[in-house]
């Protein structure tokens, strides 16, 4: 009886030296393969975080310099425009175009009128031929720089106002002369002046 109670026992107790052993093997490996994976996660955020905040940076800094740069010149241009418009008033040239008629776009029955006046001074002041485009205060109509651009002037004026629909004039009537400014500026470039100011001096629609 003894012995079977002894070989019994030993029976008992080598498994659990076994299962003892393996598993204090395997624990560690465990426990070093995960901290091992949670360093690598942990680096990968740090950089990741690290190379897109510096990344973003750049292109902020970068975009707030472009849009400051673009502020920056155009509040120089828009100064610049009223310094040439505040800067010698005596030096101002003011002429008209007189009555100009046409038919709005699909309206043969429709007449616009318009006068418009232009405000312009010479490119150059040392220009002899432009000093003798005003005389004792008021414009030479017959002197050849005026014809020439004025007939440019007239013709461009007609396909513009001919180009939009009553209605159409009727809805733009406040942005006409910033349009006209626009579209006159190179053609008095083109005779070295330079247009500063368009004004509606009339604007009549007739049925």
């Amino acid at each position: 009886m003894a012995e079977e109670k002894q070989q019994g026992e030993e029976v008992v107790q080598e498994p659990l030296k076994k299962e003892k052993k393996s598993l204090g093997v395997s624990l560690p490996l465990m426990i070093g393969a995960a901290a091992g994976i949670l360093v690598i996660i942990v680096l990968g955020v740090i950089l990741g975080v690290f190379f897109a905040s510096k990344f973003m940076g750049v292109q902020h800094a970068g975009g707030e310099g472009e849009k400051g740069k673009t502020e920056k010149v155009s509040k120089a241009n828009a100064e610049g425009e009223d310094e040439d418009y505040l800067a010698k008033l005596e030096d101002i040239i003011l002429i008209e175009t007189g009555r100009i008629t046409t038919n709005p776009k699909g309206a043969a029955s429709v007449f616009v009128v318009v006068n418009f006046g232009f405000e312009f001074r010479l490119m150059d002041k040392d220009n002899k031929e432009l000093k003798t485009l005003v005389s004792e205060g008021a414009v030479n109509m017959e002197h050849p720089v005026i014809k020439k651009m004025m007939a440019r002037i007239r013709s461009t004026l007609n396909k513009m106002i001919a180009s939009y629909t009553k209605e159409e004039l009727l809805e733009k009537r406040h942005e006409i002369p910033e349009l006209v400014k626009k579209e006159l500026r190179p053609i008095f470039r083109d005779y070295e002046l330079q247009l500063i100011n368009v004004t509606i001096q009339e604007f009549i629609i007739q049925e």
